[in-house]
């Protein structure tokens, strides 16, 4: 089982895909790094529809990773 990786609005456009399958017990920096997210700070990481801000976090099998621009409103 793999760990799903969503993208959205700016950074999905900037990437040309919206959505990557991969691997596993890998930390979110790795994986931000390895997607090319990097380039696109600032941006938002939830884990499991969660917000989080400790990129040492460790990805499980099934896990779903949602990377996002920064929004306001009111």
């Amino acid at each position: 089982m793999s760990v799903r990786v969503l993208f959205f609005g700016a950074i999905a456009d900037k990437l040309g895909k919206r959505s990557l399958e991969v691997q596993p017990n890998q930390n979110l920096t790795q994986l931000i790094e390895a997607s090319g997210c990097a380039a696109f700070a600032p941006f938002l990481v939830a884990v499991n529809q969660e917000q989080v801000h400790d990129m040492s976090m460790i990805l499980k099998a099934g896990d779903e990773v949602a990377i996002m621009p920064p929004f306001s409103g009111g």
